[in-house]
């Protein structure tokens, strides 16, 4: 099996990866100056001992590596402070053993008999160990930081999908309430409607595909044409139905807010009302999405605010989703108001 596929341990970045060896060896590298500086006076000195701890250090980090890596699924299977104790031992041993070969190093080189010296491998022990469990206490503090962070996201995240205006509730129920007397099956599908759309609100998962998507957005969409009418809400579709990525996994509710504001923003405050353009095109790395109204007439700009505030919604999901592998961008004209945003390909 090859080492860069082990998993990560419970609280450790995956240090399987060469590039994850590479920047342990450069660490591992800079203790090993800072070691021969702090004994080495003079330079032919400082560089006999520098290279003297960088074998040293190079060759225990390695083999522990190597044994870490290979042993990955079983310290997996066991709790964090067994994990670091496993490691902590693992690289104890590759010391003890480093130490010895460099004691009789030393002395063959030196022509002498080999003697013992307890002194040199207990000061390596305890130098090495203070490094691991001050690298081990460094990961294990990071890895709750950034389950703090995620959780933290994960809520914030959660509250801006929850956002839905009460007014749209109230308004679907009124006109559902006149429904039912005219056109019962008409009001029943629009309660069905209804029910799913606030279900997919409600929805805990943190990606649904695309389709599902584009469906909540129709259902939307019928239920404000029931209650504007034909005349008053005309949307028009751009979109390849074949070619688009109906499987992709997507935040939830990226598309359908963008539209409900267009409407309450650009369309619900002309009399005449106007027309919702939706646009959704695929590249070959990215979604590119966006909604256009008209603008509203002057003298309506109580909702100004809110429109921002939606909008600030969505960057800031997307900013939780992808970073700054999507972008929103804003497009006004003196007669079309556009909101586009481009997402990365993921899961298809």
């Amino acid at each position: 099996m090859s080492i860069s596929k082990q998993h990560n341990l419970a609280f450790l970045p995956n240090i399987c990866t060469a590039k994850s060896v590479i920047r342990i060896l450069l660490a591992g590298m800079t203790i090993a100056l800072i070691l021969a500086l702090a004994a080495a006076s003079e330079l032919q000195a400082l560089l006999v001992k520098f290279g003297l701890n960088a074998l040293f250090i190079l060759w225990t980090t390695i083999m522990s590596i190597i044994l870490i890596c290979m042993l990955g699924k079983i310290l997996n299977r066991v709790s964090s402070t067994h994990a670091g104790a496993f490691i902590l031992a693992i690289t104890t041993f590759f010391t003890c053993i480093a130490s010895v070969l460099g004691i009789a190093g030393l002395s063959y080189s030196s022509g002498n008999i080999v003697y013992w010296d307890t002194l040199f491998v207990l000061k390596n022990i305890f130098i090495s160990g203070i490094i691991t469990l001050l690298a081990l206490r460094y990961f294990y503090v990071q890895q709750q930081w950034n389950e703090h962070v995620k959780s933290d996201s994960n809520a914030k995240y959660d509250a801006l999908q929850s956002r839905m205006r009460p007014h749209f509730l109230f308004n679907s129920l009124n006109t559902i309430a006149q429904l039912i007397t005219v056109d019962p099956v008409r009001a029943e599908d629009a309660l069905l409607d209804l029910a799913d759309i606030f279900r997919t609100t409600l929805d805990k998962r943190n990606r649904i595909t695309l389709g599902e998507e584009l469906d909540v957005t129709m259902r939307y969409l019928r239920m404000e044409g029931l209650r504007l009418g034909k005349r008053r809400l005309s949307v028009v579709w751009d979109m390849e139905k074949n070619a688009l990525p109906f499987e992709m996994l997507i935040p939830p509710l990226l598309l359908q807010p963008l539209v409900e504001n267009a409407i309450y923003h650009g369309i619900q405050p002309r009399k005449e009302g106007g027309t919702l353009g939706i646009s959704l095109y695929e590249t070959e790395k990215y979604l590119d999405i966006s909604v256009s109204n008209p603008v509203p007439p002057e003298g309506t700009t109580a909702h100004s605010k809110g429109n921002h505030i939606a909008q600030e919604n969505l960057k800031k999901r997307l900013d939780i989703a992808y970073g700054d592998r999507a972008k929103l961008s804003l497009t006004k004209t003196a007669h079309l108001y556009r909101v586009a945003f481009r997402i990365p390909k993921e899961n298809i």
